[in-house]
């Protein structure tokens, strides 16, 4: 049997349709939905019943496209959180990957891609990291599919490339003159006397470490006045390596929490689980922090400062460690390994090795005269 991959189009009534040919005859499916995202589900979904017939269901006829589609479908969409990461990867992986077969990841392509990112001829410029980001999320689409549990796609497109560096862990940490600047700059902003939604989340990320799904996601009931901690964990979720922590409320926070509550609109802490990159971009205009970058027209996106919510989590774990807090306790607000944790902050904290520095020489030495 001979045929073309399956694509989405969405067809006059409003619907998408699944659409592929066997043997030079079109045919088509609908997805029962005029959701794009919907309708993505719905093709992963499909491409992986045992009785499909577009195709031999080992790879022949099927695109990278396909390839993601299923992974997305299966393997992000499920998950509570890294939708967005997910997306914005594909975004860019799409026009250069996604009409190559499914054993089109190659390491020529692979370079190309690199090459082009980093010069911006694929998008803005980029650091040799991000790509790697991108890539990964790639290489685990093909390798999802190749497993032998689903058999979409034969094993030999799983190939062995390489992909850039890490690179240099990003060390952007907010000194306490510039968190108080950026707090006052969210106060300057409000347009009445309740908290607005930035300047609350910002409260959160600094005094709790949280990462910025999990405190989206927070809802009140998962605030503990009487027990005075915060539950970042949703109940029913399924556990990932992103661990949620349950954190104390600190003597800071309390009075920004309370207040948030007397002026609460629904169950959501910040009010719903919208953007929140453009708002804070907009505070940091504000407090000075974003060098010699003009505040944006109304209705304007602002460009990126470097501080985003990575920033205040990291700026958080750090002055935790500068000021003794142990790294393992650290490990445990962030909701990250110790060995992690380690890596990235056992530079801040040297006081552990004092005591064992002043044994080097037992005090035989002295200051020559």
């Amino acid at each position: 049997m001979s045929g073309s991959a399956p694509y989405l189009k969405k067809a006059k009534n409003g619907k998408i349709y699944v659409h592929w040919t066997e043997n030079r005859v079109g045919k088509r499916i609908s997805t029962g939905s005029s959701d794009l995202a919907e309708a993505k589900l719905f093709l992963g979904q499909w491409l992986l019943m045992e009785h499909s017939t577009v195709g031999d269901v080992r790879g022949v006829g099927l695109t990278l496209t396909d390839v993601w589609a299923v992974y997305y479908a299966k393997h992000v969409q499920p998950k509570p959180s890294g939708h967005y990461h997910a997306e914005l990867a594909w975004k860019q992986l799409q026009p250069h990957f996604g009409p190559l077969p499914a054993s089109g990841l190659s390491q020529v392509a692979v370079d190309s891609y690199i090459e082009k990112r980093i010069s911006g001829k694929l998008g803005r410029k980029v650091k040799p990291q991000t790509v790697k980001k991108e890539l990964s999320y790639l290489v685990a689409a093909v390798r999802f599919c190749a497993d032998q549990r689903r058999n979409l796609i034969d094993p030999s497109c799983v190939r062995t490339v390489t992909l850039p560096g890490d690179g240099e862990p990003r060390d952007r940490w907010l000194r306490t003159e510039e968190i108080q600047k950026l707090l006052h700059a969210a106060a300057r902003l409000r347009r009445g006397d309740r908290l607005t939604r930035p300047e609350r989340f910002l409260w959160l990320a600094l005094e709790t470490a949280g990462r910025k799904q999990a405190l989206l996601d927070l809802t009140w009931d998962r605030v503990d006045f009487e027990t005075n901690v915060i539950v970042l964990g949703v109940p029913g979720l399924r556990k990932t390596k992103k661990m949620r922590a349950t954190v104390p409320i600190s003597k800071a926070l309390r009075p920004i929490l309370e207040r948030a509550y007397a002026e609460r609109q629904n169950n959501l802490v910040l009010d719903n689980k919208g953007a929140v990159w453009a708002p804070i971009q907009r505070v940091v205009i504000e407090a000075g922090l974003a060098g010699k970058q003009k505040k944006p027209e109304p209705g304007q996106k602002p460009k990126s400062t470097g501080i985003s919510p990575h920033v205040l989590r990291h700026t958080a774990a750090t002055h935790m460690a500068r000021r003794g807090v142990p790294l393992w306790v650290i490990a445990k607000v962030l909701g990250n390994s110790t060995n992690m944790v380690e890596k990235v902050y056992a530079k801040h904290c040297p006081e552990d090795l004092r005591e064992a520095v002043e044994l080097i020489s037992g005090g035989a030495l002295e200051m020559a005269t």
